[in-house]
């Protein structure tokens, strides 16, 4: 019965129609990280009815969800990628070992990470940006994620490999009966047990518990073909620098992302707490909407991992072309919604004359460049799961490293602390345009390659 359900699969992922593939794999995984925002989206809406300095700690502690899916996200997808392919060829043995040394990894730093933070919390939050004002409600909201950062790291990774193999719709139910258990949770443990700002980390740490359970259940049941625990075997540890090397863009981006949340936390918090929960709110508005260009260029990695293991290179060509266009499309559609209705979504967190007067004005201009991000996920994506990871990797530092950091010192030095509701577009407008030399030399090159296989 395995062998069959695996030969479908094959089957499904190197012959059927791109475009009815794509989105079948794209959708529950589009879903599942909008539900992802969405539960970081309801802490900030509730958190700050408790006041704007309680917001602007869900802010500062964004930097922890950060570097949690940093680790989640370095280790599954480099792990995936390496498993789609691997997977294309049909071995599943090597699949099934870079799948359990991503998992048992993801575990061990999870557990690295909430102990450093539990024992530095308060030194850590002052760190990340918060202030005395901001300090009290910052420590104790990060506790309970640094209590379940080895949860966490967990659930990125093992949604990441169920995708890697195809399993999309599995790893969809995992992210969302948590993340819905979050948003259940919230008002009930922040408001009706008196448990503050801490509330809302409380329930994260418990909804994360429930998908990780869920998730772990799919190699239980028998819908992964993998295992993550074989009597008598010895984990292969040789491969972790293989993982790290294609997972390393996702390193840089979700990484980068710690040291531009700790930079613009204290540039807004210069400026006033009014600013540091504006730009919280936009951010994670920011994600929500690119959780959709997120999803289609994860739905697409298998594909291209797959063919690009089995040597069907126009395949993986295709898949490429078929997600930019979706995700452009429909990055451009949500930008002209949060353009249009930028005032009443920042009300709708925190309805503040301050917060509303920073958090509009950058909530358009995030939603203007919205529209770049299709074709700069879709092609560092690509490049991850076709063993490209270098170049994904410049693509992928830029945004939040090299590209983003010099435009923040710039701005507010020549312009003043306004001018960082700015930093953040100026800076996927300048990705963007390093992008377009990248798609075309990738376009070019499984082109070629596919050409010497033909003559070949």
């Amino acid at each position: 019965m395995n062998s069959q359900k695996n030969e479908q699969r094959h089957w499904q992922m190197t012959n059927e129609s791109i475009g009815k593939l794509t989105l079948r794999l794209a959708a529950p995984s589009a879903a599942g990280m909008a539900v992802i925002a969405l539960y970081s989206l309801a802490d900030a809406f509730f958190v700050s009815k408790l006041g704007t300095e309680a917001g602007a700690a869900v802010g500062v502690c964004f930097a922890i969800q950060a570097l949690l899916q940093a680790v989640g996200y370095t280790l599954g997808l480099g792990a995936g990628s390496l498993m789609s392919q691997a997977l294309g060829r049909r071995n599943t043995e090597d699949a099934a070992t870079y799948a359990r040394i991503s998992f048992w990894c993801s575990i061990g730093l999870g557990i690295l990470i909430g102990g450093i933070g539990l024992t530095f919390t308060a030194p850590l939050m002052r760190m990340l940006g918060a202030d005395a004002s901001i300090l009290p409600y910052a420590v104790s909201y990060s506790r309970y994620l640094f209590l379940a950062s080895p949860l966490m790291c967990g659930v990125f990774v093992l949604s990441q490999l169920l995708r890697a193999e195809g399993c999309a719709v599995y790893s969809m139910v995992g992210l969302v009966s948590g993340s819905a258990l979050n948003i259940l949770l919230d008002p009930i443990l922040i408001t009706r047990l008196g448990m503050g700002v801490s509330g809302a980390s409380a329930a994260t740490c418990i909804s994360q518990a429930v998908s990780l359970v869920v998730l772990l259940s799919a190699y239980v049941s028998g819908h992964s073909r993998l295992s993550l625990l074989q009597k008598g075997e010895r984990l292969s540890f040789g491969v972790i620098p293989r993982i790290l090397l294609l997972g390393l863009p996702s390193t840089l981006r979700q990484g980068l992302t710690v040291l531009a949340t700790v930079l613009l936390n204290h540039a807004a918090g210069a400026w006033s707490a009014a600013a540091l929960t504006a730009i919280s709110i936009v951010t994670r508005l920011f994600l929500l909407a690119f959780s959709f260009c997120l999803g289609v260029g994860q739905g697409m990695m298998p594909i291209a991992g797959y063919n690009f293991g089995h040597g069907n290179l126009g395949r993986v060509r295709k898949s490429y072309f078929f997600a930019i266009g979706i995700s452009c499309g429909g990055m451009l559609l949500l930008g002209i919604l949060l353009m249009s209705f930028a005032p009443p979504l920042i009300a709708f967190f925190r309805n503040d004359p301050d917060v509303i007067a920073i958090g509009a004005p950058a909530l358009r201009a995030q939603g203007l460049v919205l529209v770049l991000h299709g074709l700069i996920t879709c092609t560092i994506l690509l490049a991850q799961a076709i063993d490209k990871p270098i170049r994904a990797s410049i693509l992928a530092g830029a945004r939040q490293g090299f590209l983003f950091v010099p435009t923040l010192l710039f701005l507010t030095r020549a312009f003043g602390v306004g001018s960082i509701i700015l930093v953040q577009p100026i800076a996927d407008g300048l990705t963007f345009l390093l992008s377009i030399p990248f798609a075309v030399s990738l376009a070019r090159s499984l082109k070629q390659k596919k050409s010497a296989v033909h003559h070949a």
